[in-house]
């Protein structure tokens, strides 16, 4: 009987021994394997928009990682929530631009795979810069048949360049898919913008604010979308 006691007691002691390490043991965080990801952004193409995302995990904090997404923008101007952008839209205007967004990223839940995956919140900054050309009626300085400049109301050439600061605030789900390296992110959220304008040095209110996805738009606005990545290493 004492015997058997004693063994009692002495599993009573190894499990309060051992299920704190346990418990110690599941609530650490273990570093992924890969923590350079790539990823694309392909709901910008409609704006001639072309994002890629990188992110890199802190590996001092194993659910935290950064993230920097550089921008380019080249081709036909795009105004996919206009009131009327097929009216508004000429086919002959062009973009191009460049822009960045900075972001700090914490992830909440923890997942099987190998690199920073689960359901996150991100924030930070963001800065975009573009050159819109075509055309435009209006009066417009010319030559006339003495050679001394006159005025005359035509069809002329439209340059603006417009400058855009923000920061956003975001939630979203990182989800592993097949094969083991790729997966797939969704994501939404709120930010907030200003924008400045200019044609030949002068400031001028832009033309570029039919909607949250103009160039020169300025304010609130909700973005989300989704992207498709890679873990490289």
């Amino acid at each position: 009987m004492c015997t058997t006691r004693l063994l009692e007691r002495s599993g009573w002691l190894l499990s309060l021994l051992v299920l704190p390490m346990f418990v110690r043991a599941q609530g650490q965080d273990v570093s992924p394997n890969r923590t350079l990801l790539v990823k694309l952004i392909p709901q910008y193409v409609v704006v001639s928009g072309y994002w890629l995302e990188v992110e890199k995990s802190w590996n001092q904090h194993p659910r935290q990682s950064f993230t920097l997404t550089p921008q380019v923008y080249a081709g036909r101007l795009g105004q996919p929530n206009a009131p009327t952008a097929p009216a508004i839209t000429d086919p002959k205007e062009t973009v191009r631009g460049a822009g960045v967004q900075l972001q700090h990223r914490l992830y909440l839940s923890a997942t099987q795979a190998n690199y920073p995956a689960g359901l996150y919140v991100s924030y930070g900054p963001n800065y975009q810069h573009f050159a819109v050309s075509g055309r435009e009626i209006g009066w417009i300085e010319v030559h006339g048949p003495t050679g001394l400049p006159q005025y005359e109301y035509s069809n002329g050439p439209l340059s603006e360049k417009i400058n855009r600061y923000g920061a956003t605030a975001q939630v979203g789900y990182q989800a592993p898919l097949h094969p083991g390296r790729f997966f797939l992110d969704v994501y939404a959220g709120a930010g907030w913008r200003t924008s400045t304008s200019r044609r030949e040095s002068e400031k001028v209110e832009s033309r570029y604010r039919t909607g949250t996805s103009d160039y020169g738009h300025e304010g609130f606005y909700f973005p989300a979308g989704f992207k498709v990545g890679v873990a490289l290493r």
